[in-house]
């Protein structure tokens, strides 16, 4: 009889572990979600100040890093907009060579 207890609050006690790593699981899932969609390109662009500001007190130091990040912003805008582009052109291409034939 009392092995029967032991095991049904053994499998009790399983049956809690699994329902949490579920939760655990999901909440991981919606914060890599929101953290996908605060640094995609866009969103690093039109906020990089709002993301990057440093209190007004550090004066040169933060203004270098201010400009240092904006810049680097720009680089990989400019780089996402070049691949965007040739992807584009690809396309077009592609569907050239299709309604060509």
């Amino acid at each position: 009889m009392k092995k029967n207890k032991f095991t049904s609050k053994l499998e009790q006690e399983k049956l809690k572990l699994r329902v949490k790593q579920l939760e655990l699981e999901k909440q991981i899932h919606r914060d890599w979600e929101d953290l996908k969609f605060s640094f995609t390109i866009r969103n690093l662009f039109s906020h990089r100040r709002s993301f990057w500001r440093l209190k007004k007190e550090n004066g040169f130091f933060s203004e270098v890093i201010n400009y240092g990040i904006g810049y680097l912003t720009t680089k990989v805008a400019d780089r996402a907009i070049e691949q965007i582009e040739t992807n584009i052109k690809k396309g077009i291409e592609k569907l050239k060579t299709v309604f060509n034939q």
